[in-house]
């Protein structure tokens, strides 16, 4: 005889303060009284009671628990339990208690004997706060030639105020400067007073940032200069421009990742406008950067950012970079609590170690007699929790919901310290695996049999929770699931209990709860137990709806016992809902069924009202049928007897949709409720729970396939590169494939193209000019692995004679290392049953994969210009041509090839025997191209390797990104090799070129010119030659050019002097005649 229902109708409920959470958690005390608790009523500072509520009288008055002042919000009542000796712990895990530096979080136990006598707490008092902890100050202060020592000193005052002002208790200072290297002046260890900061000198050099970091890192934060191990780590860095050693920033960052030191940028000044300046600064700051750099204008606006910095590193002292960096401040004793067979308190610390979780137990005498921790930071071990016997031997059981995000469950033995670890069967992010944990004896022998592990929030299709049930048989487990109605997502599995054996067949059974199920008014599911597992078919679903309206989150919490409250014999349950009632719901007359052969005339007809929802092509998220507009749903009832009964319903398809291959898979659920049978009263019939009250119901579409109804296609798939012979690497930033799809058979229904490409090339775009294409790709995440566009190709129908092109875009990844070639493979398919045999359905192509190179050739500040007297043969002057190599895109090896003229005909330019390039060989030397060297020279007067024998040096280097390499063509030019020329007076462009040699079947240069040419450099020196003047013409010459002068000076002297005294005796005379 097998019983399987359990009375639909409260026989008693409780209500209280509705706005709150009464019901949160729900115990049968005895056969006559409930305890209910609402964590979250506010009384003062008080925070949450616990009520004993009588099943006879419907009252419920809240027990008198002695809270301790100290004991503050503490939710009491957020857990309960019940051992079969009949106390009860009720526990409030939320006590906080401000501390120095951080607020901390405990909890507290009390009991509850069986004359409602309370005991406790357990812990008898708070935690003790945490002690402060240290960070460990670090100042980097910029001391370059750009800063103006005003500046600095400004520099210096704010670090001053920053150390000085009281703020960082617990914190401990060093300060550097830094610019062509790094300075510590004032370490960790040996800081004194304020005249240590002022004393510290400006370099005024370059600006090293990546230097001064890794010495800071290597030298700095380290014991012997006075870094404490368990210390927080803070480095602000303090510059007013751009680094001059960039290319190692990086690496400079990474090493002080590994040191765990946070670092603040702090960029002063206009240079931090740029674009490439901020990027620095980010590379510099810690994550999330937004909180880590601080720009301002000029260094008088330093003290305007000291209030955010100041508030932002307080905030890191509350916390510690090594280990964990909470220990039991968050801890909250009580989140869960379980009894031991011994009397012993079980207490859950889910908080504890930076949400490690864990758990403490305590004795009779309220003493912590152990401690256990979980190994993963939050991980939540702890946040469920159960006692079982198994083998022998006890076993402590907690829910890690938040392990890897996925979720796990830790068994541990309290006698031998041996530990199970039970990972989801089915792992999915964010399920919750492990929010309930619930024993199951299954044969009432005091030893678990079954172990339920519950994951309220995992999805699957339409359905939200599943139960994982484990069995155990000598170290060997298995699992099943337990699932709840389908259609529902009301976090199945939220709560879990194991009452007792509800349907009188010796075999304990299992309730659930989905509180948000039917829009959150919650419902109940019950599942039979049978000699080794449950039954995975439920036996019955109680609805909260069913039992008051406005009900809400019935099954929120279940009673771990079923006692006989209303004395009939049968095993009763209480469920909890919020805010509004708990519900005792009684077993008042179970429904057997017995195999037995008889029978009968039936004296009074059967019927049932059956309601039901009908929802056309349910398991899809966009529909194709519609009862109406956009609904494709709809819901009805209808009163059956023994005679079958149809009900018709019209609904119309949308035209053209996307699929008309698949069928459409139409779900319908119903309830039943029977009708009370002619006068017999409370007879009425019921659904067997064998019965599912869902199905599917698949309608296929018709196919036009002609007189065989079997469609054949036949495709043929092919692609190009869109004329493309190779992929240059950062210099296209993008390709393009052309794809041609071509079907010559019959319809293709559903028809696929999938194109897979390597990693490092990430799908832009798709484009057609005709038909109709849909793309979605999904990119490769490593190199081991191959991306894959999926193009539906005119979906639904791909008609027959068709022709489909199109282009896909895809973007390439300068700095990923592709193989020499890259393999494209294109594969074709359809829904079609049968293809032609004539089809071409796969398709694979190769492209070569050369890398741009971006190298410039500068002439630096060289020997511009040199001269010689004309005629003087044995003269030599020292000359210096430099060329900068600077590579700009990606690393490569390569040969600079540097051409030096060294000899016109047989005389040598420069002295050969030490002429010399530093880390380059010699090669050859070539000959002119020019024979006639005269003639060239007179026109153009260059002299370079079309008119001078030269030197082939080659330069193998081996160039990172952005770095750079110098050459320096140093020697002695002679001036034999002048007279050659037959020139006397001239200036000579003595030109030295440099080129370079790559790999060309990896490489490609990136030149705007279609040839992708790599330029030349050339090295110039002026070298003028003049005659010498002849000195004694010159003297001769102005000696009689002086005597001539001299004459022609004495010559007019002379007779000016005569024209005076001529005019004396005019004047004397006239004078005379007037007397």
């Amino acid at each position: 005889v097998l019983a399987f229902n359990i009375e639909a109708n409260p026989w008693r409920y409780f209500t209280q303060n509705q706005d709150t959470a009464f019901g949160y958690k729900v115990i049968q005390k005895d056969q006559s009284s409930v305890i209910v608790s609402d964590p979250l009523l506010q009384n003062q500072d008080k925070r949450g009671n616990v009520y004993l509520c009588r099943t006879n009288s419907k009252d419920c008055s809240p027990l008198k628990i002695n809270v301790p002042p100290e004991a503050v919000n503490m939710s009491l009542g957020l857990s309960m339990t019940k051992d079969p000796q009949k106390l009860f712990q009720v526990c409030g895990p939320t006590i906080p208690k401000a501390c120095e530096v951080t607020t901390t979080y405990n909890g507290m136990c009390f009991t509850i004997e069986e004359r409602n006598t309370v005991t406790g707490p357990i812990p008898s008092t708070l935690r003790e706060c945490p002690p402060p902890a240290q960070t460990d100050i670090a100042f980097l202060l910029d001391g370059s030639g750009s800063v103006h020592p005003m500046d600095f000193s400004k520099m210096k005052s704010f670090t001053k105020k920053k150390v000085f002002n009281n703020d960082f208790s617990f914190s401990q200072f060093a300060v550097a400067e830094f610019s062509d290297y790094c300075k510590i002046p004032i370490t960790f260890n040996n800081f004194r007073d304020i005249s240590d900061v002022d004393n510290i000198e400006q370099q005024r050099q370059w600006t090293n940032t990546a230097n001064a970091i890794n010495k800071l890192v290597n030298e700095l934060f380290t014991s012997s200069a006075g870094a404490r191990p368990n210390a927080n780590r803070v480095l602000l860095v303090i510059t007013d421009g751009e680094s001059t050693d960039g290319v190692n920033l990086l690496s400079a960052i990474e090493n002080a990742e590994k040191k765990k030191i946070t670092r603040y940028a702090i960029g002063v000044g206009g240079a931090f406008h740029s674009q490439s300046a901020q990027q620095e600064l980010r590379i510099i700051a810690s994550q999330p950067q937004d909180e880590y750099i601080f720009k301002v204008d000029n260094f008088d606006l330093l003290d305007k950012i000291h209030r955010t910095l100041k508030e932002q590193i307080i905030a890191i002292e509350g916390t510690q970079t090594s280990g964990d960096s909470s220990r039991m401040e968050f801890a909250q004793e009580g989140f869960n609590a379980a009894f031991k067979t011994n009397g012993n308190i079980i207490m859950s610390v889910v908080g504890a170690f930076q949400w490690k979780g864990g758990y403490q137990e305590y004795n009779s005498h309220e003493e912590n007699i152990s401690f256990h921790t979980g190994s993963d930071h939050d991980s939540y071990l702890g946040y469920s929790m159960a006692v079982g016997r198994m083998w022998h031997d006890t076993y402590v059981i907690l829910g890690a919901p938040r392990h890897a995000h996925k979720g796990r469950v830790t068994m541990s033995s309290l006698n031998t310290m041996t530990q199970l670890l039970l990972d989801p069967p089915e792992a999915q992010i964010g399920a919750y695996y492990g929010a309930e944990v619930c024993v199951v004896d299954l044969n009432a022998d005091s030893y678990m049999d079954l172990l339920l592990v519950s994951a309220p929030l995992y999805m699957e299709e339409d359905q939200e929770g599943k139960i994982f049930v484990y069995s155990f048989s000598q170290q060997e487990q298995s699992t099943q699931t337990l699932e709840g109605m389908m259609g529902q997502k009301g976090r199945f599995g939220s709560a879990l209990s194991s009452p007792g054996d509800l349907n009188g067949d010796h075999f304990v059974d299992v309730v659930v709860g989905a509180p948000l199920e039917d829009d959150g008014q919650g419902s109940i599911y019950i599942f039979n137990g049978r000699t080794a597992d449950i039954n995975p078919t439920y036996s019955q679903r109680i609805r909260g709806s069913s039992f008051h309206p406005g009900l809400w989150f019935f099954g929120l919490s279940l009673s771990e016992f079923a006692l006989d409250h209303s004395g009939d014999g049968l095993p009763d349950i209480a469920v909890g809902s919020k805010g509004t009632s708990v519900h005792c719901t009684h077993q008042k007359s179970p429904l057997k069924t017995q195999i037995v052969s008889f029978s009968f005339t039936h004296t009074y007809s059967l019927s049932a009202n059956i309601k039901y929802i009908l929802k056309l092509d349910g398991k899809r998220e966009n529909y194709r049928a519609f009862f109406s507009v956009k609904n494709p749903t709809v819901s009805d009832s209808m009163t059956v007897t023994l005679e079958e009964m149809c009900k018709e319903h019209n609904f119309f398809i949308e035209a053209c949709n996307d699929d008309a291959l698949n069928p459409l898979s139409n779900q319908l659920t119903f309830t039943f409720e029977g009708l009370p049978v002619g006068t017999v009263e409370g007879l009425r019939p019921i659904l067997h729970p064998g019965i599912k009250t869902t199905s599917d119901h698949n309608l296929d579409f018709e196919m036009n396939c002609g007189d065989d109804k079997i469609c054949t296609d036949n495709l043929k798939i092919d692609f190009n590169f869109s004329g493309s012979s190779d992929i240059k690497v950062g210099i296209m930033q993008d390709m393009n494939v052309t794809v041609f799809v071509e079907n010559r058979g019959e319809n293709s229904y559903n028809s696929l193209i999938t194109l897979s490409y390597p990693f490092g090339l990430s799908f832009r775009r798709f484009t057609t000019k005709q038909s109709r294409v849909e793309c979605i790709s999904l990119d490769s995440d490593d190199k081991g692995s191959l991306g894959t566009s999926t193009c539906h190709i005119s979906k639904p129908i791909f008609r027959e004679n068709g022709l489909v092109i199109f282009d896909i875009t895809y973007n390439i990844n300068k700095d990923v290392n592709f193989d020499k070639t890259m393999m494209f493979t294109a594969t074709a398919s359809s829904g079609n049953d049968k293809h032609s045999e004539n089809s071409e359905l796969f398709k694979n192509r190769t492209i070569g994969v050369k890398y741009g190179i971006y190298i410039s050739l500068i002439r630096l500040e060289s020997s511009i210009h040199i001269n010689f007297t004309a005629g003087k043969n044995n003269l030599e002057k020292p000359v210096s041509q430099i060329l900068k190599v600077q590579n700009d895109l990606r690393d490569l090896t390569l040969t600079i090839l540097i051409k030096v003229p060294i000899k016109l005909r047989d005389k040598d330019i420069w002295t050969t025997k030490d002429l010399q390039i530093q880390d380059c060989i010699v090669d050859k030397d070539e000959q002119p191209t020019v024979p006639d060297f005269v003639a060239a020279l007179k026109n153009h007067h260059k002299v370079n390797c079309s008119v001078a024998v030269c030197r082939l040096f080659r330069c193998n280097a081996n160039l990172m990104r952005r770095e750079s390499k110098f050459y320096n063509i140093s020697g002695h030019v002679s001036s034999g090799w002048i007279e050659q020329t037959r020139l006397r007076s001239a200036v000579f462009e003595l030109v030295s070129t440099a080129t370079l040699e790559y790999d060309k079947n990896k490489y490609v240069y990136f030149s705007s010119d279609s040839l992708h040419t790599a330029p030349t450099g050339l090295i110039n020196t002026k070298v003028e030659v003049y005659e010498e003047k002849n000195i004694l013409k010159e003297i001769i010459g102005g000696a009689v050019a002086g005597l001539l002068i001299l004459a022609l000076i004495t010559s007019g002297l002379y007779k000016v002097v005569s024209y005076q005294n001529s005019s004396i005796l005019w004047h004397n005379h006239f004078y005379f005649i007037q007397e």
